[in-house]
């Protein structure tokens, strides 16, 4: 475990901070390279107002879970400097930046969540390894001989107490490099083309799917809601709310393949016939 990089004067590097970050920057170079021409610049636009309303929500969300610490202490809702992000709420705001900002450039969104489909896999991943780094998102505790020893690990809880526990982390990291694959694999096939966001949306549902399954296996405490842990609940609607965007696409039907150039061979009309304008208008 590495919880601080580095120490910079005054400033701390905190690994799940360094990782999260870097992940963010993928995400905004892939959307600045993967851009039709001419657009470049407005997707690079629409990444940073999706990742300052990511982290809007997650910020809001984490905030709304502890209200009984943060209702005395209103002053420190904008002190993000000393933690505190829930990761469930940073879709939803991405998604609402996103919308906003294509909504007044009239930026169709679903090639830019295309074009996300894998920064989607690598943020899940960068994610995990960040939690295993900084010692959350623990797995519950395992008595002696109840799994095998080579599935366990020694982790600490909040308390520092390091005890053998369900590889929760570990898992995480190796579901996230299967979801890349897999994303990969859709993403170069030439198989049936997907419409436009139902790749993007796929790749959040498997990001979504492995936060539902091991929040089933977590040791931290977390609010509950109806005798589930919020994690739970709230992956669960983020499951949903992609699987049935990205199936939506795809019923709807691929978009329609582009018409075939015009045969060269062709016959053409004499020059003699054209319109005298045209030389004009296409000169």
């Amino acid at each position: 475990m590495l919880p601080v990089l580095a120490q910079i004067g005054p400033f701390t590097l905190y690994a799940y901070t360094v990782l999260i970050d870097a992940g963010l920057v993928v995400a905004l170079a892939a959307l600045y390279y993967q851009a039709p021409v001419g657009k470049a610049w407005r997707w690079l636009d629409l990444g940073l107002a999706a990742a300052i309303g990511g982290f809007v929500g997650a910020r809001l969300l984490y905030v709304s879970i502890n209200a009984d610490y943060y209702l005395p202490h209103i002053d420190e809702v904008v002190q993000v400097w000393q933690g505190g992000l829930a990761w469930l709420g940073a879709p939803a705001g991405a998604f609402v930046g996103a919308w906003l900002y294509a909504r007044g450039r009239r930026e169709p969104l679903g090639p830019v969540f295309d074009a996300l489909a894998l920064p989607f896999g690598l943020l899940s991943l960068l994610a995990w390894a960040g939690c295993l780094a900084a010692g959350a998102a623990y797995g519950y505790a395992v008595a002696p001989g109840q799994l095998p020893s080579w599935f366990v690990s020694q982790a600490p809880d909040i308390f520092g107490l390091v005890m053998t526990r369900f590889p929760t982390q570990a898992l995480g990291i190796a579901w996230s490099v299967l979801a890349l694959l897999a994303i990969w694999g859709t993403r170069r096939g030439t198989g049936t083309r997907w419409a436009p966001g139902a790749l993007g949306a796929y790749s959040l549902s498997l990001a979504a799917l492995g936060v539902f399954l091991l929040s089933f296996t977590r040791g931290d405490p977390a609010p509950l809601v109806r005798g589930y842990r919020i994690d739970v609940v709230g992956a669960a609607l983020v499951l949903v709310a992609a699987t049935g965007a990205w199936a939506f696409r795809l019923a709807r039907g691929t978009p329609p393949s582009p018409a075939p150039a015009a045969d060269s061979a062709a016959p053409t009309e004499p020059a003699a016939s054209a319109a005298p304008t045209d030389s004009v208008t296409n000169g």
